[in-house]
């Protein structure tokens, strides 16, 4: 079981990215909050690790912070969530957040994340209700230099997650009101998450 890895960021998606390590390459799912704390390619990247083996398939999830590993693993425990289903919800929600929905059971904001209706809401507060209080650890986001496609970059994010082209666009045009200067990739993914 791969745990944590430690090596050279070689290449980075919204979804994906490829951490090279003592000459392996290792591709690893993210979130986006997990892609929004990466620095650019080629910097060292320390990330904890979720490995996920189903059958023949064997998958790797890296995560920022323990915290968002350990949401991570407590969601794929609940019935009916697979790991593109805790991503979403990880790329959408902080550990931070998510530990006072569960505290104060709001339903409202669980069902607002695609692929989640009232009942799979209404199981995840039922599960976790005792099962999620957590010491926090804040990480900082740095800045990655601004590329030519970036609206574009940022709703194809949003499109694999499953929110459709036009309102994920339309989001987007809305974050970009907020920044009274050209905002990085990180921060205009963090913002038109915080307008859906």
């Amino acid at each position: 079981m791969i745990g944590y890895l430690k090596g050279h960021l070689f290449l980075k998606t919204p979804t994906s990215i490829i951490l090279l390590t003592n000459g392996v390459g290792y591709e690893l799912e993210v979130s986006l909050s997990t892609f929004s704390s990466l620095p650019e390619t080629g910097h060292e990247v320390s990330l904890y690790v979720y490995t996920y083996v189903k059958e023949n398939a064997l998958k790797l999830f890296g995560f920022s912070t323990f915290e968002e590993k350990r949401l991570f693993a407590k969601l794929m425990d609940i019935s009916g969530i697979g790991p593109r289903l805790a991503l979403n919800i990880l790329s959408r929600i902080s550990p931070e957040a998510f530990n006072e929905i569960v505290q104060t059971g709001d339903i409202k904001q669980l069902k607002a994340i695609p692929g989640i209706g009232r009942k799979m809401a209404q199981r995840i507060l039922l599960e976790l209700k005792d099962k999620w209080e957590m010491p926090i650890e804040k990480k900082a986001r740095p800045k990655e230099e601004i590329k030519s496609d970036l609206i574009d970059d940022v709703v194809s994010a949003l499109v694999n997650l499953g929110y459709q082209k036009k309102e994920a666009l339309k989001a987007v045009q809305k974050a970009i009101a907020h920044f009274n200067s050209p905002p990085s990739l990180e921060d205009l993914i963090k913002e038109t998450l915080r307008q859906l």
